[in-house]
């Protein structure tokens, strides 16, 4: 295994917790990627697109904005057939085939007062969920108009359009009704609904299927038209359980089997993903800090973890390569950001690694983007 441009340290590594948390140290032996070099590209958002750039902090500057209502990677997955696909919130979708080079598919009129988020997979089809968010967006729609918002949307890679599919309408949610969280299993939805009623704000917890093929659903905004969606209720506990982080002695053995070079006692929250699969699971190491946050995806050929800071877990071998360190877990960090700067969702397409990063101020983002990371030259040359 070749080490191309990384230099090999070993350092004391300070992850910084959330807030005004402690520090913690963990002695770890990591292949640092510098943060020029041409193992790696820097990309950034504009209003409309993204361009390169050399590093983040000369990127265009964005005010900062609430997360819900900024430019941003919001969420990413790699398919079942490889290819690593980003919902970009107010802006669209991109889309790596094997390549550093991605394409934008977008839509204004329908992104562009939404928010964009939970990235599925129902076969090879991928869905996400568009939301209007009543305390950031002043702009919610009126009761007439939210019966016709669009809730799940379709993405068709091939022709490169969006499709929305189920509507407010047809989950009967209530003219005054508000999406605020959905969740996916992979055979059932499951969405929280916020309504408010003479300035009192309550809530409700819905399941709801589609009968058929969901690829074949329309969208309807009359009551009774759609008979193609079951709504049921359920209880707060039913939603809750799906969204709750399990203990980490739950994840999968692959996952544990990666990360058990971190040192017990030390915290984290996965968000842990399966490649072209439905909404995903949450683990928890708990501590006596809050601890820090990564994203997992785990594919048949390999599995890859993402902490906010850079530090990445890798085991197996990408699409169309051998095994990296002969299947034995690599652990390296990604160029370092800038203060307030933390990596995000990623995704991994042919030998392509594709992290998000943004500019964080509490609730609020400014700047954001993605970094691409060649594999093949930091591993196979």
């Amino acid at each position: 295994m070749k080490l191309s441009k990384i230099s090999l340290t070993i350092f004391s590594l300070c992850i910084v917790l959330s807030g005004c948390g402690k520090k913690k140290t963990v002695e770890s032996e990591l292949l640092q990627i510098e943060q020029k070099s041409s193992d790696h590209k820097w990309f950034y958002f504009s209003n409309d697109s993204f361009s390169e750039t050399d590093l983040p902090q000369h990127s265009l500057i964005h005010s900062l904005k609430p997360w819900t209502e900024s430019i941003r990677i919001c969420d990413g997955n790699t398919s079942s057939d490889g290819e690593a696909l980003f919902l970009v919130n107010h802006l669209g979708a991109l889309y790596f085939d094997n390549t550093d080079n991605p394409v934008l598919i977008s839509d204004y009129q329908l992104f562009s007062d939404s928010t964009a988020g939970n990235l599925v997979f129902e076969g090879k089809n991928p869905y996400f969920t568009l939301v209007k968010n009543s305390f950031f967006n002043k702009t919610a729609m009126t009761s007439k108009q939210n019966q016709n918002q669009s809730h799940i949307i379709r993405l068709s890679i091939d022709q490169k359009l969006f499709y929305p599919v189920v509507t407010y309408g047809d989950l009967e949610i209530g003219q005054n009704g508000e999406v605020t969280g959905t969740f996916f299993d992979g055979t059932d939805w499951v969405s929280s609904v916020k309504s408010t009623k003479n300035n009192k704000v309550s809530f409700h917890y819905i399941k709801w299927k589609s009968l058929v093929d969901l690829s074949t659903v329309q969208p309807f905004s009359k009551k009774g038209d759609s008979q193609n969606i079951k709504v049921s209720e359920i209880s707060e506990s039913s939603y809750r359980n799906l969204i709750t982080p399990e203990d980490f002695s739950k994840a999968p053995l692959r996952l544990r089997n990666l990360l058990k070079s971190i040192p017990k006692g030390f915290g984290f929250t996965l968000t842990c993903r399966d490649s072209g699969g439905s909404s995903p699971r949450y683990f928890s190491a708990q501590s006596e800090d809050e601890g820090t946050v990564a994203n997992v995806i785990i594919r048949e050929n390999w599995i890859c973890a993402v902490f906010a800071d850079g530090t990445t877990y890798f085991s197996g071998g990408v699409d169309g390569f051998p095994l990296i360190n002969n299947g034995r877990t690599v652990a390296f960090r990604l160029p370092k950001l800038p203060p307030r700067y933390s990596y995000q969702s990623f995704a991994i397409s042919g030998k392509y690694l594709i992290v998000a990063w943004e500019e964080n101020d509490f609730y609020k983002t400014g700047r954001a983007g993605f970094l691409t990371v060649d594999m093949e030259k930091l591993f196979y040359r």
